[in-house]
């Protein structure tokens, strides 16, 4: 009896432990990255602009309120432009092309990937961190901006913008004065 009982206790703990470290329903099946095109109904291919490619983009991602953008974990092919957002944020994903964004009130850019430029104008707060940009990382009409431990193929520019920040690698000038 006791062996029994035993067995079934193993057993049972085995399945919990094994039923907790199974993936989860929602991490088994990402939505898919919006195309960069867009086929008529003739048949013709039709490029999309970069602000509908962000606009799907941002249509596809967690954020549950018109304000906000969140993309996590994506590659994402072609230029992108964020306008009209209270909040944009770029995690953990990459991007073949340049990024442009403004009018934003806060944009963050975390472990990323551009491979094109990284422009941000008219942004109340930008964070860009432990992030690679291939082109120029621009940042001009802003109240503040924090840069950590970013690698820049190009020029690292902020026009008249109070930046803080360490540890970045620039490959090109610097007009950045970072406290």
């Amino acid at each position: 009896m006791r062996r029994t009982t035993g067995m079934l206790f193993v057993t049972a703990f085995l399945a919990l432990g094994l039923s907790a470290c199974a993936p989860q329903a929602e991490d088994a099946a990402k939505p898919p990255v919006p195309s960069a095109t867009q086929t008529t109904d003739a048949g013709e291919t039709d490029a999309a602009t970069p602000v509908e490619r962000a606009d799907a983009l941002c249509e596809a991602g967690p954020a549950d309120d018109d304000g906000a953008c969140i993309v996590t974990g994506q590659n994402v092919t072609g230029d992108l432009s964020f306008e009209g957002y209270e909040i944009v944020k770029l995690i953990d994903s990459a991007f073949d092309g340049g990024v442009t964004a403004g009018g934003l009130r806060e944009i963050v850019v975390t472990g990323s990937k551009v491979g094109g430029d990284l422009s941000i104008t008219r942004t109340q707060g930008v964070v860009v961190k432990l992030t690679e940009v291939g082109g120029t990382l621009d940042i001009s009409d802003a109240q503040h901006a924090t840069l950590v431990k970013n690698t820049v193929g190009g020029d690292l520019n902020c026009d008249g913008v109070r930046a803080d920040g360490d540890s970045n690698q620039v490959t090109g000038t610097t007009s950045c004065t970072l406290r």
